[in-house]
């Protein structure tokens, strides 16, 4: 009997122990998915196909709308809004989890918009634009460094 009683606390207490501490963890302020994994040199994007630069393009934009609505407080991933400052109430969490649904809903959207449409765009114009894209990136990098 005594053993059962062991090893029931001893199985109850870890568990406890993870339960309290899911609930004081905070949520990321911007998606961990908005990373940009390459920079690229125009002429390195002049040698590619329009299907790769179309996917470029694709992960460009959702990297920038990931980050810009958040600029004001962070500009990098795995912050927190405890981490700004910001008290971690359900309302607050709420308000949070709220826009970053309506970023993915818009990122969806925009993506079918993309693949459907951006293959007609000139190709030199593809290329700008990611060009364009990822200088934004570079100077959302150098606020507050």
């Amino acid at each position: 009997m005594k053993k059962i009683i062991f090893l029931s606390l001893l199985i109850a207490i870890p568990t406890c122990t993870i339960n309290a501490q899911s609930k004081t963890i905070s949520k990321s302020i911007i998606s961990p998915s908005a990373v940009l994994k390459k920079y690229h040199e125009k002429g390195e994007l002049d040698g590619m196909q329009k299907g790769d630069l179309v996917d470029l393009y694709v992960e460009r934009i959702k990297v920038i709308t990931n980050k810009l609505p958040f600029i004001a407080l962070t500009n990098k991933r795995g912050v927190t809004i405890n981490d700004v400052g910001i008290p971690d109430s359900p309302e607050n969490n709420k308000i949070l989890d709220k826009q970053q649904q309506t970023i993915r809903t818009f990122l969806s959207e925009t993506e079918t918009f993309e693949r459907t449409l951006t293959p007609f765009a000139d190709k030199s114009d593809i290329v700008d634009a990611i060009l364009f894209c990822e200088n934004i990136l570079k100077e959302l990098m150098l606020i507050r460094e």
